[in-house]
């Protein structure tokens, strides 16, 4: 689903529609070249820092996949872009009140070697890397006729995503109470979709969505994103990701409040 680049305070009609019944939409052109310019930058110098401790921590590196974590306590720019103005409307209206990031991250994923390309002659849709952060019978809820993800993710597709090098999503997965194990079994190119985007364009896609990253192709270039996850402030924090004390000593009031959830139970304020 295609929309205009333009100052917002969260999605339009039609927007909303399209996530209610599929649990994703792709907002186009939400970042210039330079400012994906400026990401990538951003990622080269994280990845080749040796003093960065934590960035590996629980993600080691692979051939065809670097995941550069806690990317928001590296540098004050990704603090900032997880705080977007255009972003983060849309993000409080998916999730549905005030949010907590709790994840944060680049990707780069990398073509297969020559020798394993024979892999793709032979793969199916059903061997990509399907999962899913959270259930729908726990994670998600209705209101006011639409649906809420209470862990919602923003993908900020930093490099071009052509034929193949898309992100995987099930539309309407996000409503069923299916296992992604179950659905493998009969997956096949009727259910699945894979994306096609441009460098600034950003998925927004609830966890309750059954996804898969993509497998690049020998000779494809490196596939660069900036992952950001956000939960309602009450639940609770993933092992290795709360906020280092330094950086919440820096930070102002609305930073530190994304930060920590300090909120807590005030999601939905005036609801109870």
């Amino acid at each position: 689903m295609e929309t205009e680049a333009k100052e917002r305070s969260g999605l339009t009609q039609a927007e909303r529609y399209f996530f209610d019944v599929n649990g994703y939409v792709l907002l186009p052109g939400v970042f210039s070249p330079a400012e994906c310019g400026r990401l990538i930058d951003l990622a080269d110098r994280m990845d080749a820092d040796a003093g960065c401790a934590y960035k590996h921590d629980g993600y080691p590196k692979t051939p065809a996949l670097t995941v550069l974590s806690r990317c928001a306590w590296y540098h004050a720019h990704l603090l900032d872009t997880a705080m977007h103005p255009v972003l983060f409307p849309v993000i409080q209206d998916v999730v549905g009140g005030d949010l907590r990031l709790e994840e944060h991250q680049y990707l780069i994923n990398y073509p297969v070697e020559p020798e394993s390309d024979s892999a793709f002659r032979d793969s199916c849709v059903a061997d990509e890397g399907w999962h899913r952060g959270i259930a729908p019978n726990v994670g998600s809820f209705e209101a006011n006729g639409h649906y809420h993800c209470m862990f919602t993710k923003a993908f900020i597709y930093l490099t071009d995503n052509g034929p193949g090098e898309g992100t995987w999503v099930v539309p309407g997965s996000h409503r069923m109470d299916l296992p992604t194990g179950t659905l493998r079994e009969f997956m096949d190119g009727t259910v699945a979709r894979q994306l096609e985007s441009r460098a600034g364009d950003v998925l927004i896609l609830g966890e309750t969505l059954i996804h898969a990253g993509p497998r690049l192709k020998a000779g494809a270039r490196p596939r660069y994103s900036l992952v950001y996850g956000y939960t309602a402030p009450f639940m609770q924090t993933w092992n290795r990701y709360d906020p280092p004390a330094d950086l919440l000593e820096r930070a102002t009031p609305e930073q530190r409040s994304l930060l920590t959830g300090e909120l807590r139970y005030g999601f939905r304020r005036g609801q109870f």
